[in-house]
């Protein structure tokens, strides 16, 4: 067996092909998987970051009636943040969120999701008229 420490170490697999190679304290796989007799070439998988950042406000919530923190902004991510200066908690969750079933966030705390769109994102007021900012990412 091949050791994996520094320079580069090449793993064959069965067939004489180069399966793994570590370079650098890196992985590489060249691979192909089979599922149901169907052929998945992971080589042409691109993972990449997010193309953009923006970022809104939500101020004077409601104590009464849930709302969504932002207006129909399709995103992958959102960070939300309960505004520094609130007296209360702020719960987050669906259109139906409640004190005793949202995720309570206290002045400053942050909550992140993965998400489709901002406007999924609803919040209810512990206290009447306290604030929410949130960064989303595309």
């Amino acid at each position: 067996m091949s050791s994996v420490s520094g320079g580069s170490t090449i793993i064959v697999d069965k067939d004489g092909g180069d399966a793994v190679t570590v370079t650098d304290s890196r992985l590489d796989v060249n691979a192909a998987i089979t599922i149901a007799s169907e052929s998945i070439d992971i080589g042409d998988v691109e993972v990449k970051g997010h193309a953009t950042i923006g970022h809104g406000r939500n101020t004077n919530i409601s104590d009464t009636t849930p709302e969504t923190i932002g207006a129909s902004t399709a995103c992958k991510h959102v960070d939300l943040q309960a505004y520094p200066t609130n007296t209360g908690a702020i719960y987050v969750g669906a259109d139906d969120v409640t004190a005793s079933e949202g995720i309570a966030l206290y002045a400053g705390d942050i909550y992140s999701i993965d998400i489709e769109n901002v406007n999924i994102i609803y919040v209810l007021a512990e206290v009447d008229g306290e604030d929410v900012r949130y960064t989303y990412y595309v």
